[in-house]
């Protein structure tokens, strides 16, 4: 009889709490999982406490790269996330029109975390008002940035974020974002959630700038556009610098992906030869790309039960 290998799962939420793997185990890395308020690594807890060697554990890193401390153990890194977000956003029978793109940028900002305010605060210091952008805070307590009132009217709101609940971020997209936000601009300044984890973590924010016609940057990204460049995204390297995304320090990062590109963020005007390369990124995207990346778990990670 095959014994099938115990499954375990760590995402943004998880914290050690005592577990003991006494056998080898398929540990999924969903989402940002390094724990900034307390400095540790969760991941790294639990498998230091294991009764098992680390390397005898499988990890599965829902991401396409990561460069960290677990790069050690040989992670299968694969895009699942990306994957079902694809899917999601199909359904909604999306009509993209790039033909009224009026401002240079956007940036979407919903849970408050350090590099996002701190790109407000550049925003605010480079005196850029020509933008399009979603802040569904109570208010601002950073800057003079006013939250904007996108809503479908199901949500929660809090002082500074959202909760969409059971709203799907292809709904959010469709009925608030594509017209307000991501059509009228040429740049998408992205702020994934991890900054301090060398890994290349893709969330919607992507999934809606390639629908939206708008190149990204990574506000503090680790190797995202490299990541993208894997897959066959063209991300424009003639066009924006991307350098910032392997520098050591995060906050380097964050500030180069800004000022690098300050230029474009102050004036830019898209020419059809960008609009057709966005096209081909886009169709890319709506072929399957992400589907067709994952090669090991053909059934998807999330058809099973884990622990946690």
């Amino acid at each position: 009889m095959v014994r099938l290998m115990k499954s375990f799962l760590v995402n943004s939420i998880y914290r050690y709490a005592g577990e003991v793997l006494t056998e080898p185990t398929k540990i999924l890395v969903v989402d940002h999982h390094y724990d900034e308020e307390n400095d540790v690594w969760p991941l790294q807890q639990l498998l230091d406490a294991s009764t098992c060697k680390p390397e005898a554990h499988t990890l599965l890193f829902d991401m396409l790269i990561h460069d960290d401390r677990f790069a050690q153990y040989n992670p299968i890194c694969e895009p699942w996330t990306m994957e079902w977000l694809q899917h999601e956003f199909e359904e909604e029978n999306i009509i993209p029109d790039w033909t009224k793109k009026t401002v240079p940028f956007n940036f979407m900002i919903n849970k408050e975390r350090p590099h996002r305010i701190k790109l407000l605060k550049m925003i605010e210091d480079a005196q850029l008002t020509n933008f399009t952008y979603s802040l569904p805070w109570l208010s601002n307590p950073h800057t003079g940035v006013k939250p904007t009132d996108y809503m479908i009217g199901t949500e929660t709101q809090m002082a500074q974020g959202i909760r969409s609940g059971s709203i799907r971020n292809s709904t959010n997209y469709k009925q608030l974002l594509q017209k307000n936000v991501f059509e009228p601009s040429c740049i998408s300044l992205i702020t994934e959630p991890p900054i301090y984890e060398k890994e290349a973590h893709l969330s919607e924010k992507v999934i809606m700038a390639i629908y939206g016609g708008t190149i990204p940057i990574f506000i503090g990204g680790w190797r995202c556009a490299d990541a993208l460049r894997i897959m066959g995204f063209d991300m424009f390297d003639d066009i924006v610098d991307h350098s910032y995304e392997t520098l050591e320090d995060p906050w380097d990062r964050v500030t180069n992906a800004f000022h690098l590109n300050i230029e474009l963020l102050e004036s830019f005007t898209i020419t059809d030869t960008v609009l057709k390369r966005m096209q081909c990124n886009l169709d890319l995207l709506t072929d399957g790309v992400f589907s067709k990346a994952l090669n090991h778990l053909k059934k998807g990670p999330f058809n099973h039960d884990y622990q946690q």
